[in-house]
């Protein structure tokens, strides 16, 4: 049992690269937001937040630089709420958030989290929105029970939850075995379109039955990551490839695969690799070869092997001696090499399916929806999330462009497959046209 951080701790394995990639327009930030019933009480989720984050001492601290890394340092500054922002996926800075790299916000009936991934991915980050969300509904008077489903105030911090579950999974490899090309992929095909003139992004939801997916997954004999999948990369190839280029480069997709359930692992913290899926746009544009190729690729890249040689080549790139001593101001400077694992030549979007955010039946009756989000930047400009909660689908497409044609064309292949949408936008092409 752990009941909070030493006063400073080593960002995780993945964390490393965040705070590198960051600059004046992008910053890698994901959003998980909660849909209620009723109106926010600003008041109240305040008091939820003070409660909750006492909970969470991994989200309770600072990004602070050092002479070689980046660490985190414990944050004892005042916690607020912020009314929502019309800019979204604004940068979370120190002075902005207080030195907390996440932010919580409301707007209507919404509780909106946006967090830095230098802190945790979208499945530890979850875990402390379901446990804001019911301490908030909880002040409000609302009757609701844990069900063992939710990390409530006051419950024993476990130190599994602190863990960095790279390291605790990396073994020592030799220099040959160590899988630095597998990781290093193709150049890819980039979206193209006219940018937003600011940081903000589009954001569009598209709303609808689970069952109603999971029904033409079953009849076609494949996930849905893989039928969302399949049918993003033909929206990407119908919108922006098709008849006007040649010699197009291969579609990309990068796949986060959460390895939590492969490795047992409790962190809260960062721990999730990527699939990187391609497909030729001239000669895989079907979907039953693109849902295979998809199948294929996720099921290559979800060995536990395969894996553990993933973590391990990425653990010995932060353990090289060489790469230790390097001053932090000369790791920026070069961190282009980055582009070998996830770098943003290699990729045409992001594909991120969440899954099930499994929330207590109490819970439910005071719940609309859920939403999840990943920004978008100028170089991969169109990302696609996926999650559902109580019977509901959300997917949503994030982008730095102002056309939407591949939104629409994914909503047509869907529609045309029997799946009823309900569509809603924050019309930031509208906003940035007037």
């Amino acid at each position: 049992m752990a009941k909070s951080l030493q006063t400073w701790s080593r960002l995780d394995n993945s964390a490393k690269i965040y705070p590198m990639l960051v600059n004046k327009k992008s910053q890698n930030i994901f959003r998980l937001s909660v849909t209620l019933k009723e109106k926010v009480d600003k008041n109240i989720l305040l008091d939820a937040l003070k409660m909750t984050i006492e909970r969470f001492p991994v989200y309770k601290v600072r990004l602070m630089k050092g002479a070689f890394w980046y660490y985190l340092d414990d944050n004892h500054a005042k916690i607020k709420v912020y009314p929502l922002d019309p800019l979204s996926f604004r940068k979370i800075t120190d002075k902005s958030c207080n030195g907390y790299c996440f932010r919580v916000s409301y707007f209507d009936m919404q509780i909106v989290c946006d967090f830095f991934h230098a802190i945790c991915d979208a499945t530890g980050a979850a875990e402390f929105v379901k446990s804001l969300v019911y301490t908030y509904l909880n002040l409000s008077g609302k009757e609701v029970f844990s069900d063992q489903k939710v990390l409530t105030v006051g419950s024993p911090v476990m130190r599994e939850e602190l863990e960095d579950s790279f390291l605790a999974n990396y073994k020592k490899l030799p220099l040959k075995d160590l899988k630095v090309k597998d990781m290093q992929g193709k150049n890819a095909y980039h979206i193209k379109g006219i940018l937003f003139d600011n940081v903000g992004n589009g954001i569009i939801h598209m709303y609808c039955d689970v069952k109603e997916v999971l029904d033409i997954c079953h009849a076609k004999g494949c996930t849905m990551t893989e039928y969302l999948g399949a049918l993003f990369m033909m929206a990407i190839y119908e919108s922006q490839i098709k008849g006007k280029e040649e010699n197009a480069n291969n579609i990309q997709l990068f796949v986060p695969i959460n390895l939590r359930k492969i490795f047992g692992s409790k962190t809260l913290r960062n721990f999730s690799l990527f699939s990187r899926i391609g497909c030729n746009p001239y000669e895989d544009m079907e979907m039953d070869k693109l849902i295979k190729i998809m199948h294929d690729n996720l099921k290559r890249d979800m060995d536990k092997d395969v894996l553990k040689d993933k973590i391990s080549t990425t653990v010995w790139a932060e353990k090289f001696f060489l790469v230790r001593f390097v001053p932090l101001f000369v790791k920026r400077f070069f961190f282009n090499f980055s582009n070998y694992f996830f770098g943003k030549k290699k990729k045409t979007a992001t594909l991120s399916n969440f899954g099930v955010l499994d929330i207590p039946d109490s819970m439910k009756k005071h719940v609309e929806s859920v939403s999840f989000a990943i920004s978008s930047n100028a170089t991969t400009p169109l990302s696609l999330s996926i999650i559902s909660c109580n019977g509901k689908l959300c997917i949503t497409f994030t982008r730095r462009i102002t056309d939407t044609q591949i939104e629409k064309n994914f909503a047509s292949y869907l529609t045309k497959d029997g799946v009823n949408l309900t569509v809603t936008s924050n019309f930031w092409e509208v906003d940035n046209a007037l």
